[in-house]
Parts: structure tokens; sequence; C-alpha cells
């Protein structure tokens, strides 16, 4: 609850009983009769108070030396002095300490600090008074090295979008009344603004006093409190929760235990504007200008950690009548005399470093007492409770610089002079941190200085790349406005287009993607086959110069195609330069695809983003945003440059990308991943290296790392972006990546695809297995091969497979299922129905293989191949049939290469180590472009597809690539111990081989079960986790 603010008034001083209070210091009342042994923020007038000549620190009031030592004695605090304050504190005067009352909050210190997790286990086991404030020091999360940099903060949060509140913590209102927000740098930008224009108005600069003059500059009418919470702004309290937690001993308290501050925690109410906080607790943030204040007021137990700068606090006990609180007053009146403080009101001092905790009910007020003042926290209960109840800021704030600053006077924070000033805020400058002298220290290269940045605002950095780029331009030909990086031999910058459009072609559409072009001519497009028989919705999320928009609706004419851009002029060209087309490019951020409230058009069938998502001040969010807009079923496809696994965000050269680039979200792909399975609701299906895959580094790059100097006048930000970069790649501290995230379920409409071709019907335009009947009928009396598979396992080491095994491994031998049912039969004490499987789904799976091998060759013509036209012999593919090396096992080679009989025997797997066999194709059965579609005569695996990550798409490649008539054959565990080369993911069961040949086009010939015991010499000697007994699962499948 707060009062209604009123104006105070300067004569209602409580002098009296200052003076028996200055009379009791002079007369010699040591400072442990005034205050709280236990609190070092007491500050009393001595006779060498303020000694210092230049005003720049205050000296502790009567702390002779004997005190000193009794205080240690008694355990408590002592500081050098220049430790109590800053220069720019308000507390440089005697006038602002005649005021300050006892501080009764016990301070308790923090042990290491929260970064040791011994520290951490210590500091829960303190106890303390939870019934009063408190105060815990030593505390030192991430934060407080990071934030207390006004610029360094702007740079790095910038972007998120905010509230503009007043004092009272209400946003101002624009001219037609609604709530004005505008981006965390140009916030912080007005709060310097007007804190400068306070100061000036009451005839002091920046820094001095406000006491100095007499004047009450507090009483000024207008002030910025930058002040948000979870609830409104989840996304940025989720930003900034990488860098602090709470401290074990309030983390243990029943009104915090339910909440903790990191990413999964913050609240996030996408999907409505309900304001209720997490378990009851909501995190709050807080940042101050010198001199502002939150009057007193009371609510639920919370705690605030400073981060930066220093904040006085006052506090009254629960049930404080309000007669006695009076007007509702700046807190940092009280401090200038200019307010009489409440009668029994205690203050407290809280410095960077140290945690304030008050239990409910504590009235409370607060003074800033240096420029950017910043603390962080966490409160009970719910912001709708004390009138914050606001809408949920969901995406950044697009970077339109001098719309903002518009904005912000339109609201009536600052008038348009204010503007017009010469003199640049620290926020404004918040890209010094990558000025060419930071660059040229940090690099130590020659740098250029004169290299332009643009502080962050997106819109004007592509416009001005787009004006100085504009003359080159050709609007009839894409490739000179598609300025995405050059890829493959020829230096196509539309390859990009071509990996988009076959991934939706592969996931939305289930068909083979098409073949791909790389140029822009007009004999290529029109020879190109579309899915214009289907109406998708596709949509650009940072279309650019639209050079995607033109050639998807050149290649695929019947796409709705709608793409975003943020820049003014890159609109412009699309509008007035570029021929006439149908697709929509519209002048608005790409985190609202269907627009302000996700209303105005249907969902899309995709979403691409090619070098744009980079950008977004909030990756999770825009991701966040894209699959709200997506059908079931629907795909977000990015290329663009990720962060590699084990390299640090804040690493120096990522940092200077980040700035330089605009890169504002470097994530790696498996943070990607987490995000969209836990928060989206989706699956990562598609993670390609399109570096490694079109060789960058050596083609683009030629291996070298450039020097940070511009080429040719070319100072703009984004070209030296491109060059760290560069030197990024190199490096391997990022890589060039196309990642695809599909969304659970299955779209309504699909049903209604024309287009959409199924496996089944695939395979009718999918090439056959050689048959008698295709390449005997010449012959009067047409043969077959006569042929034999031998149900034997070789060991796979050397030629023709190397040694026979008798049996499938040392510690197991197979063929014991039948008489295991048999057994059991005999033995058995209960027989429950749901238990019980049939005796002929056990037998042994070598026997079944051979068995339709033998078969499956005796149909091909007895002159294979000679007979099939002269063509080559078709393959036998071993899936993962090389052995993990990366895990430390022995590589092998030829191990099932008595499988193939008439055919090529060649091996499919994904450890690296096969690159150095002549018949192995190195990919992931799960996603590989490298095996042709129906190139393989058999697809074969040995206890393989459980290491799958995603077996349903092992499986879906496997349909694929497998001829018409051809075989597939597979066995897997069922019941078998853990066991990771490199990962172990799935069981399966009949069933589950079943359906899944089943679902895509293929005939089950036989299935079942294959009892695998250890031998009597391993259970006597050998000991570990694997189990006794095992059981395989084993498939064959034709394809129809």
């Amino acid at each position: 609850m707060q009062f209604r603010r009123k104006k105070a008034n300067p004569n209602n001083g409580n002098k009296n009983a200052l003076r028996v209070i200055a009379i009791l210091i002079i007369g010699g009342v040591g400072l442990f009769c005034l205050f709280s042994n236990d609190d070092d923020y007491g500050y009393t007038i001595g006779n060498d108070d303020v000694s210092s000549t230049d005003g720049t620190f205050l000296r502790s009031g009567s702390l002779n030396e004997d005190a000193v030592g009794e205080s240690r004695q008694q355990g408590m605090e002592t500081r050098d002095n220049n430790d109590i304050k800053s220069p720019s504190s308000l507390l440089n005067s005697p006038e602002a300490l005649r005021n300050l009352p006892a501080c009764e909050a016990i301070r308790h210190a923090l042990p290491g600090g929260e970064s040791s997790s011994s520290a951490a286990a210590a500091s829960s086991n303190i106890e303390f008074d939870a019934s009063r404030p408190a105060i815990f020091t030593n505390w030192n999360p991430a934060a407080l090295g990071t934030w207390s940099d006004r610029a360094a903060f702007a740079n790095r949060f910038g972007n998120h979008a905010q509230y503009v509140k007043g004092r009272d913590v209400q946003p101002y209102k624009d001219g037609e009344g609604k709530a004005c927000t505008a981006s965390t740098r140009t916030l912080m930008d007005a709060m310097e603004k007007l804190f400068r224009k306070n100061n000036s108005n009451s005839g002091n600069d920046a820094t001095s006093n406000p006491q100095e003059d007499g004047n009450n500059h507090h009483g000024h009418e207008k002030d910025l409190l930058f002040f948000t919470n979870d609830i409104e702004n989840p996304s940025f309290l989720r930003a900034l929760s990488k860098d602090y937690s709470m401290p074990p001993p309030l983390a243990n308290l029943p009104p915090f235990s339910n909440s903790n501050n990191n990413d999964n925690n913050i609240n996030d109410n996408n999907n409505n504007n309900s304001n209720e906080g997490t378990n009851g607790v909501f995190q709050v943030f807080s940042a101050m200008e010198r001199g502002s204040s939150h009057p007193f007021h009371y609510h639920d137990a919370a705690w605030l950690g400073q981060v930066s700068g220093s904040r006085l606090w006052y506090f009254l006990p629960p049930n404080t009548p309000r007669r006695r609180v009076g007007s509702k007053v700046n807190g940092c009146d009280y401090l200038s005399n200019a307010a009489p403080l409440p009668k029994g009101a205690t203050a407290c001092v809280q410095k960077a470093g140290e945690v304030m905790y008050f239990p409910e009910r504590w009235l409370h007020a607060t003074c800033a007492l240096e420029p950017w003042s910043v603390g962080i926290g966490g409160q009970a209960g719910s912001p709708s409770v004390y009138d914050q109840n606001f809408d949920n800021l969901l995406q950044s704030q697009p970077q339109f610089l001098g719309v903002e600053q518009k904005k912000i006077v339109e609201c009536g924070v600052l008038d348009e002079t204010d503007y017009d000033s010469n003199t640049a805020t620290a926020s404004e400058e918040s890209g010094s941190t990558s000025s060419p002298e930071k660059i040229q220290q940090r690099n130590g290269d020659s740098a250029n200085r004169d290299w332009t940045f643009y502080n962050g605002d997106l819109n004007e950095y592509y416009n001005k790349l787009e004006r100085d780029e504009h003359a080159k331009r050709n609007p009839n030909k894409i490739t000179s406005y598609a300025v995405h990086r050059w890829m493959g031999p020829k230096g196509s910058t539309l390859v990009h287009y071509e990996l988009v459009r076959g991934a939706i072609h592969e996931l939305i559409l289930g068909k083979v993607p098409p073949p791909p072009l790389g140029d822009d001519n007009a004999a290529a497009s029109n020879a190109l086959p579309s899915s214009n028989e289907k109406k998708l919705r596709v949509f650009d999320a940072g279309c650019g110069l639209g050079a995607g928009l033109m050639w998807f609706e050149q290649h695929e004419p019947a796409w709705d195609l709608v793409g975003h851009t943020i820049s003014e002029e890159q609109h412009k060209w699309i509008a007035e330069d570029l021929p006439r087309h149908d697709f929509r490019a519209k002048l608005r951020t790409y985190d609202k695809p269907l627009g302000d409230n996700d209303e105005e058009e249907s969902p899309f069938h995709a979403v691409y983003s090619i070098e744009a998502a980079i950008h977004s001040p909030d990756l999770r969010s825009s991701l966040r945003s894209w699959s709200r807009a997506l059908r079931p079923g629907g795909v977000i496809i990015v290329i663009d440059d990720f962060l590699n696994v084990g390299v640090s965000a804040d690493d120096p050269d990522v940092e200077l990308f980040k700035s330089s680039w605009i890169a504002n979200s470097v994530h790696t792909t498996v943070e990607i991943a987490t995000w969209a399975e836990q928060e989206m609701d989706m699956v990562l299906v598609r993670d390609r290296d399109l570096g490694s895959e079109y060789r960058i580094i050596q083609r683009n790059y030629r291996n070298k790392k450039p020097e940070l100097r511009d080429e040719q006048g070319r100072v703009h930000q984004g070209w030296l972006g491109s060059k760290v970069r560069q030197r990024l790649m190199v490096d391997g501290k990022i890589s060039y990546r196309l990642i695809a995230l599909q969304k659970k379920g299955t779209d309504p409409s699909k049903d209604d695809i024309d287009s959409v071709v199924t496996t089944m019907e695939q395979s009718q335009s999918c090439s056959s297995v050689p048959s008698v009947e295709q390449f005997g009928a010449g012959s009067e009396n047409p043969s077959t091969l006569s042929i034999t598979i031998d149900p034997i396992l070789m060991s796979g080491k050397g030629k023709k497979g190397g040694e026979q095994m008798a049996c499938i491994s040392g510690w197991y031998c197979c063929d014991q299922g039948a008489n295991l049912w048999d057994e059991l039969e005999q033995t058995r004490t209960d027989r429950t129905g749901f238990l019980k499987l049939p005796r002929e789904l056990f037998g042994h799976y070598l026997t079944s293989f051979s068995k339709h091998l033998t078969d499956f060759y005796r149909t091909y013509p007895s002159n294979y191949p000679e007979g099939e036209e002269g063509k080559a012999r078709g393959i036998f593919l071993d899936i993962g049939g090389t052995g993990s090396v990366a895990s430390g096992m022995q590589q092998v080679s030829s191990k099932f290469s008595n499988f193939a009989g008439p055919l090529k025997y060649w091996v499919l797997d994904s450890d690296p180590a096969a690159k150095k066999l002549t018949n192995a194709l190195v990919c992931d059965i799960d996603d590989c472009s490298e095996a042709s579609d129906c190139g393989y005569d058999v697809t074969f695996s040995h206890t393989v597809l459980e290491h799958a990550a995603r077996p349903w798409k092992s499986f879906d490649t496997i349909a694929r690539i497998t001829k018409r008539g051809g075989l597939t054959l597979h066995l897997v565990p069922w019941s078998y111990q853990y066991h990771a080369t490199p990962d172990d993911n799935y069981r399966f069961s009949h069933k589950a081989l079943t359906t899944l040949l089943e679902d895509r086009g293929f005939e089950v010939l036989d299935v079942g079960y294959d009892v695998c015991t250890q031998p009597e010499h391993m259970l006597k000697t050998r000991k570990d986790e694997h189990f006794e007994v095992i059981w395989l699962t084993y498939v064959v499948g034709r394809k129809l």
C-alpha cells in the first residue's frame, strides 16, 4: 500500500529534536550509546567529523582508536574511511548527517560471497531475526562487476523494452492516454538528461550537492524511476538473472522459499496478462539517479541487493500511525532537512555488495545517494496489489532512436531542447566499450580510428548501409541485393534460399527437397519444379531488402509471403525500387509476425530468418513469438552465426562482435534446443554446420584472420563486425549454421494440402530393385541368382569380414528365447495375460536375417548386374557399421559384408573416424543429405538405432533412401544395460518397430525377440553393469 503523495512543506522541521541529538553527541555520548553495536552506518558529528579538505568522504564520527579496538573485540565491522562513500554521494555535507538516526538493522557477513558453493552452504546456516530488517554484506554476484558501468549496462541490455515511470511508480502517459514505453537505452539516457537538467535548474552542476544553495531541488515536478518486475517484463528480468542469485539465508525464508531468480522461474505470461508472481513471489529491478526516491510505503517481505551506487533506507515499524508518517515526500528531503523525518524512523545506508531484507508491513522510504544506484531483488505477493498491474512487455523495443526520443517528449518527461544539447550522456555513448580506441587496445592492430558506431540503433545501422550501397544495387538481379555471406564454389548468395526451401519441402510438404540452382537466371528458375499446388504461408523474419521474398515468389509463386524489416531505407527500396511483386513487406519488428495483437492474419506454415535473428535483443522471446505464429507442425528455420559450445559469451572477441555487428543474441544451438523443447513445445530437427559443409573458412576466408582496419573508406561498424566475425570463425569460436525447429502437433489443414506427398506416393517415383521380371523377361526360361547367406557373425577386422565369431559378443550368446519361453511355461506360478508374449515371437535374429536376405537376392536375375543394362551393382548400406571410435571402440570396416551378397557393401556412420574409409558415408542417420534418395537395395543396422537422438527421423531417412522393393533389417535392444557409445536414448518393442516401418510404407516380413545370456565362464569371472540376460528386438521389412 502506498499513500497518496502531497507536496512537502520545507518549513516543518523537527529542529528541537535535532538540537538535542547534536548536544548529546558533542557532549561526549559515544557511538555505542546511540547505535546498535552491529551497525557501522550511524554517522555522528565529532571534532574531526569532516576533516577532508576536498570533501570527498566522511569520517566515521568519534570512532577513536580505543573505540575501534573495542569494536573489533566485540565483532563489529570497521572500514577505511574511503570505503564509506563516493565523492558524488549526497552524504558529502554536514547538514546531511544531522538527520541520520540509528540503523537498527543487524548486519551479517556472507562467507566467501555467492560464487563459492561451500560458502553458499555456510550462508544458508546463518541465523538472524527475520521479524526485523537485516543487512547481509559480502554479497558478490557477477552483476557487481558488470552493471556498475552505465554504458556497459546500456550496451548489453539496452534493447529491452521498459515502461517510463514517474516518482509514483506509474507510467507516464502519451497524448492518447497510453502508457509510455521506451528501450532501456533510451530510458537511461532520459534519466541522465533529467538529472542534469534538474541540477542545472537548481543552480548546481551534475555532481554538486543540493544542500549547498539551500534550495529544495527534490521539489521538481518531474522524476524518472527505472523500476520493473518479472511480471510486466519477463525477458528483461530473465536476461538479468544470469548475473545474480538470492543469498541462501533469504532463500530459506517462507516468503521466498518457493522462488528462485533463475531462468526457469522468471515469470513469463506470454499467453495472458495475469500479474501473479510465481508461487506468490516476483523479481524486481530498481535503478535511480542521485536524489531520486521511493516515498514511505509498505508491502510484503522483500529483499534488494545493491549492485551499483548506494541508497539510504528509512524504516518505521509495522502499524505506525499514518499521522506520524505525515505527507508523502521524496525520501531525500529528510536528508536535506527539507521535510521532517517521522518520529521513530531509523536510517541505514546500503552500499554495493550488500543486501537489504525487511519483513512484511515495515514502512520504508529510499533515497539514491549516488548516480546510477542499481538494485535487484524479490518481493512476496503480486504487483497488482501495489498498482503495478501493467500489460506484459513481451517484445523488445524496436530501436527507432529518433522516434523514441520524440515519444519521451510527447509523454512530458523532457523537452525537445533537452535533446539538442551537444553533451552526450553515458547511455548515448554506450557503444564506447567497443570504440576504435578499445578495438586497437584489445586487438593490437593499428585499427582505423574512424569507425562509425550507431549506439545500438539497428534502424540507422541498416539505413546507413543501404544509403552507402544503394547505387550498386540492381533491382532486376537478386544477387545484387542478396547481401548474405556467399557460399559454395560458385560464390552464390542464393544458396541460403535453396536451403530454406529444401527444409520447408521436406519438413512441411513431406517432399524430397528440390535440386539446388546456385544462380537466379530465368532458365534455371523456369526449370525448377514448385509446390504451386498449395499456398503455404511463409514469414521472413528480418527480410532486409526483400531478396529472399523475391526469390521465393519466383520459385514458389503460390506461397503467401510476408516479411518484416525495421529499416526505413530497406523498406523504401522494397516499396519503390523492386519490380512489381505480390509479397508483402512491412516496416515492423519481426517479433510481431501476426500484428500487434496476433489477430491480424492466419498462422504461418514456416518462419525463416537469415542473418537477422542474431540482432534480436532477446532471441528467446523472438523464438517464442515466432512459435506462437506457427501452425501445429510448422517450422522455424534460422541461418546465422552461433556460439560454439565451450566458448564464453563474455570472451573479449565475442563482446567486440556483439557491439560491432549489433549481435545482441549470440547463443549455442544447445541453448536454443533447450528453450524450444522446454518452453515452446518445439523440437530441434535440423542442425547443419554450413561453415564446414561449404568450407567457408577455406573458400571465403582463405584461412586468414583480417586486420581490423577499414578498406576503401568503409567505416560503417558493420564492416568491422564482418571482420571480427571472420576472426571468430577462423578461431573456432563461432560457426555458421542452419537450424530448424518444428512445432509439435499436426496441422488440421494438412489433409487439405494437395501437394503433400506421402511416403507411399514417393515410392511410386522411386527406382526399384532389380528382378527377373524386369531383366530376364527376354529369356525363355529366366533364371535367378543362386546364392545363400549364412547366419554367421564376423569380427569385421580385416578383409572379407575378418574372423567368424561364436557369439554376438564376448559377453553374450543369443538364440535363447524359445528355450526360456519353454522353461517359463513349465515352472510358472502365475499367468497374467497382458504380460505374456506368443512363442512365435521368439527366434534368432541371424536366422531371420539370413533367410530373408537369401530369399531377396534369389529374386535378382542370374546375370545381375550385367543384365541391368550395364548399370553398377546396387548397395547394401550398413548404418552405424564402423563402431564408435570416439567412445573408445575399435573401428571395423567389413563386419556385415557377408550379408551384402551380390551388392556393394557400404557403411554409414556419424563417427568422424569413418572419413578414413573409402566405402563410407559420414553423416547422422537422423538427417543425412549425403544419402541419396532411393539409392540402396538393402538398409541394415545392428544395435545402432537406440543411439539415435530421434529414431523416428532415422526411420524417415531409411524410408527415403531404400529402393522400392528393397529390404530393411534392424536389430535393437529391448531390455539392455545403459551403454553410451556415444549416447544411449531408446528401447524398442516389437510393436514399436512394426509401427515405425508400416507408417513409412514398408511391409513387415518378420519381427520378434532374440534373448541372449552370458556364458557360464563370464558369469563366474566377470561382474559389472552388464545384465545377465538381455532381450534384443529384430525386424525385417520390404518397401512397397
